[in-house]
């Protein structure tokens, strides 16, 4: 026989094979619909039924048995609880699946109450989604109990013990819920390991009996870093001795489990840990993006006015106290109205954002760049004098008007005037008679001709 490729047909069936299947059981074709859809979209082989009566009547002829099935509760004929109820006693009969394991089952409904979830979790429901739902929830509840390993994926964890077999067992068990693993034998290398992964680090689970450093110690030193306040570190201890438990929880551990442990329980204590770490992650997001709004001029991605304003007093006040210089740059586009007239105002947004990059690519970490309104920019120099800010603002200058502005088929020249002013030079009083001399030598500059820099006096 020759040996070939499969045949394409073969290739499909073994993929229909290997497909995990799912059953969505809804009176609302609309529902079924959308379900379906997102689920195929998730890689999920879908068969649907309109209630609950037709699923159990097709179910015993199904000669692949469901991976999962999601059931609405308010149905006609027959609702989503007696339909699971059913479900069940055919499992314990042995006429439908194992009741050693269980299908799993997930429902959806309109009508969230407490009772329902309860009276859903003592049918052995993992999930209660409620309508109406966002779009990818029904796939994220059905991925989570389905395909475990994509639940955490992205997710580090750091396993800390002497014995290298259970170190193995540990690293086995969580790589199911998808995490990458880091391996230390004790302390001191996990400390290490641990300050060089800070950032992907999501979970650390310690032994406390090691040589080198014991787990009490590591966690002690761990929770130095500020890095690692909120992460969730998990005790082992071979004894169970309470002594080292509280020791353990003195140095800030977060749980703990005793040695030998089932693996089912350190997943369900993995489990919690991680999903807390997650919504931690994203809470600390979003309260980035609204300080980032709150400082950022969203155009142009640099301070805005009311940051610079604070944040100049404050280095002013600084340069006093160090007897230091720092200066002041000043600066608006040259016949900006023009601009937008002629080309509209998208082409000036594009503009103004793009000298905004400008900017931000061409100053040092410690300075401040900030838009102060419409077209006006300022910039802030600590530890510059006058000379050294009137070369920042020529090469600034000179970039600008070097810089071809094309957008959508438009394209115009742009210049820009800067004042400049630096605290010794003009012997300022306080951060706002110093961004008064900035805005002084702007003026000059304009009154000169503009596409020039100058302060005053000169």
């Amino acid at each position: 026989m020759m040996k070939g490729k499969a045949p394409p047909d073969l290739k499909i069936h073994k993929e229909m094979a290997d497909q995990q299947t799912v059953v969505v059981v809804d009176d609302s074709a609309t529902m079924r619909a959308v379900i379906q859809k997102e689920l195929e979209v998730a890689g999920f082989r879908v068969v649907t039924f309109s209630d609950g009566l037709e699923a159990l009547s097709s179910l015993r002829w199904m000669q692949k048995l469901p991976d999962l099935i999601t059931l609405d509760i308010d149905m006609p004929r027959m609702d989503g609880f007696a339909c699971c109820e059913q479900l069940r006693e055919m499992e314990a009969q042995g006429v439908y699946g194992d009741i050693r394991t269980p299908t799993p089952v997930l429902f959806v409904s309109a009508n969230d109450t407490f009772d329902h979830r309860s009276r859903g979790f003592h049918l052995g429901s993992l999930e209660f989604i409620s309508k109406p739902f966002a779009r990818g929830d029904i796939a994220a509840a059905v991925c989570k109990v389905l395909r475990p390993q994509t639940v955490f994926a992205g997710m580090s964890g750091l396993v800390v013990d002497d014995n290298q077999s259970l170190r193995r067992m540990v690293r086995s068990c969580l790589e199911r819920f998808g995490l990458t693993i880091i391996e230390a034998e004790n302390g001191r290398h996990a400390f290490e390991l641990l300050k060089e992964n800070l950032v992907q680090i999501d979970l650390a689970i310690v032994d406390y009996d090691m040589p080198v450093m014991r787990g009490d110690e590591f966690i002690h030193l761990a929770r130095q870093l500020p890095e690692v306040e909120h992460l969730p570190l998990l005790s082992l201890s071979g004894t169970g001795e309470s002594q080292a438990v509280l020791r353990m929880f003195r140095a800030g551990a977060t749980d703990y489990l005793v040695k030998p442990f089932l693996a089912e329980e350190l997943l369900a204590r993995v489990q919690v840990h991680l999903q807390l770490r997650r919504h931690m992650r994203r809470l600390e997001e979003m309260n980035r993006n609204l300080y980032d709004k709150a400082v950022n001029d969203s155009l142009t991605g640099l301070r805005n006015k009311r940051y610079f304003q604070e944040a100049f007093e404050e280095m002013f006040a600084r340069a006093q106290r160090s007897r230091s210089d720092l200066s002041c740059l000043f600066f608006d586009l040259d016949h900006f109205k023009k601009v937008n007239d002629t080309c509209g105002h998208g082409f000036g947004d594009y503009v103004l954002t793009t000298i905004g990059g400008l900017v931000k690519q061409h100053i040092r970490c410690g300075d401040l760049a900030a838009r102060f309104g419409g077209e006006e920019f300022v910039i802030a120099l600590p530890n510059t004098g006058l000379e050294g800010a009137q070369f920042v603002a020529e090469k600034i200058r000179a970039l600008v008007e070097a810089h071809g502005f094309k957008d959508q088929g438009r394209q115009w020249a742009v210049t820009i005037s800067i004042g400049v002013a630096s605290l010794h030079a003009h012997q300022a009083k306080t951060a706002a008679a110093l961004l008064h001399a900035a805005d002084q030598g702007l003026y000059r500059a304009k009154n000169g001709g503009r596409n020039r820099v100058a302060s005053d006096p000169e």
